[in-house]
This record gives C-alpha cells, structure tokens and sequence, in this order.
C-alpha cells in the first residue's frame, strides 16, 4: 500500500492561471491602447528627424538650432515614458539620452558628424517598444542609461554646488576688501 496516488486539488492552479490570463490580456490592452495613442504616433514621427538627418544639416547651416530642435522632438518620447507607461527609469533614460545628443551636438563641426550617426529620437522610440515588450536586452540598456543619468545629474548637482560656494567666497572676499 506504499505508493497510492493521491488526487490533487487543481482548483487553486486553475484561479493562478485565470489570473496570468487577465494579466496579459490587460498588458495586450495597454500595449495597444498605447500605440494608437497620438503622443506615440509623434514619437514615431518624431524618428523622421532623425531618418531624414535633419539634426545635423540644420545644425551645420545654423550652429545650435539643429540640437534645439532635436531637443524638442523627444518631448514625446517623455511624455509617454512618464504619463503613459509611468516608468522612471525609462524617463531619466530618455532624458540621458536626450542630453547627450544635446551636449555632443554643441561641439562645433564635430557634433554635427557625430549627430548623423546618434539618433535620439530612434534610440528613444526603441527603448518605449523595448519596455512595453518586456525585451530583457533593451530592459538592461534601460537601467544603464538611467544610471548614467543619475550620475550625470549628481556630477552636475556637486559641480554647481561647488560653483556656488566659490562665487560666495569670492564675493565675501570682495566686500571684505571695501569694509
């Protein structure tokens, strides 16, 4: 009488699987809720900037309004990242992003080179479609991006601290010098 098998109760399983169905039934919803949205119609379009090289031949002719622009055009890309997909990595990523094309691209004739070949706006659009599919790659470019940002923000948060306290010695020192 050793080895009886015993009826297993499935009840439980079955409600666990009920509840993985509705899950990814309301992820699918989302996901396509989200791409028939207009702020991501105008991250995709937002990609033509970039496919049409309009960064960098804008950015040669007039020196820093092709960066301007290219700044604007990830503004969507944002806002889907903090108001549609509520996600504060993917933000600080896209900002991170942002930022860097934005700094590259104020180099004089270096950062126009450089703009035909680092696409923001593309970068950004992939790393939305990444998230929303849960793509372990682009979820770890993600975090390294946001990380890199938050380093990038506190190197600039401890420079204009130290900034300022130089200005106010230096303006100490010059009342000082008239007392």
């Amino acid at each position: 009488m050793g080895n009886v098998i015993q009826p297993v109760d499935l009840s439980e399983y079955k409600e666990h699987i009920k509840d993985v169905n509705e899950y990814i039934k309301e992820e699918q919803r989302q996901a396509e809720e989200l791409s028939e949205s207009a702020s991501f119609n105008l991250v995709y379009m937002a990609k033509k900037y970039d496919d049409w090289f309009l960064d960098p031949l804008v950015g040669f002719l007039i020196p820093g309004v092709g960066d301007l622009i290219s700044s604007l055009t990830i503004l969507p890309a944002i806002y889907v990242a903090i108001f549609k997909l509520h996600s504060l990595k993917l933000t600080i990523a896209i900002m991170t992003t942002a930022l860097l094309d934005l700094l590259v691209g104020w180099i004089p004739v270096l950062g126009d080179i450089v703009d035909a070949f680092y696409k923001s706006n593309k970068i950004a659009a992939r790393l939305i479609v990444g998230y929303v599919e849960d793509d372990p790659e682009t979820m770890s470019e993600i975090n390294k991006r946001a990380t890199t940002g938050v380093l990038i923000l506190a190197a600039v948060g401890f420079l204009l601290y130290v900034a300022y306290n130089l200005v106010m010695s230096l303006y100490h020192w010059i009342v000082g010098l008239f007392a």
